[in-house]
């Protein structure tokens, strides 16, 4: 799904950076942005085997740990980003195989365990899937939060 191509992949994912981010600054100023969610649950532990499976992108909302250099939508916020979010972008335009992302599933959706600028550059790109490890969540009992 590489609409915007000059042919110099390198070039291309840069301008692939500079879109997401005039996306992320123009949701910005019309009010559109809000914070990437996070689990805020006090324990959460995994329930089985991670499964590996392609899971739609529009359906991860959210990451495990929190951070401030991607919204809500995993668009770039910031510059810091820049270097690696490029060469996850080169390596989607050169066809260098990527890991799967890893995400907890919950009742509201996917959330990102390893692989936020995976999931930026695949949205930017517009990829409406993505492979993931996929593991299901719950919270721990108050028995196993003290047996530690």
């Amino acid at each position: 799904m590489l609409s915007h191509t000059t042919g110099l992949p390198t070039l291309d994912a840069a301008e692939d950076f500079a879109r997401a981010r005039r996306a992320a600054r123009t949701a910005r100023l019309l009010g559109r942005r809000h914070a990437l969610r996070t689990l805020t649950d006090a324990a959460v532990v995994t329930r089985g085997p991670a499964r590996l499976e392609v899971i739609p992108t529009d359906a991860i909302v959210g990451s495990v740990e929190p951070t401030i250099v991607f919204d809500g939508r995993f668009r770039p916020v910031s510059d810091h980003v820049r270097a690696r979010w490029e060469r996850i972008a080169l390596a989607h335009r050169t066809g260098v195989s990527l890991p799967p992302i890893t995400v907890i599933e919950r009742a509201d959706g996917y959330y990102v365990v390893d692989g936020r600028h995976r999931v930026s550059v695949a949205r930017a790109m517009g990829y409406r899937d993505i492979e993931a490890r996929v593991t299901g969540a719950g919270t721990a009992s108050p028995e196993l939060c003290t047996a530690a």
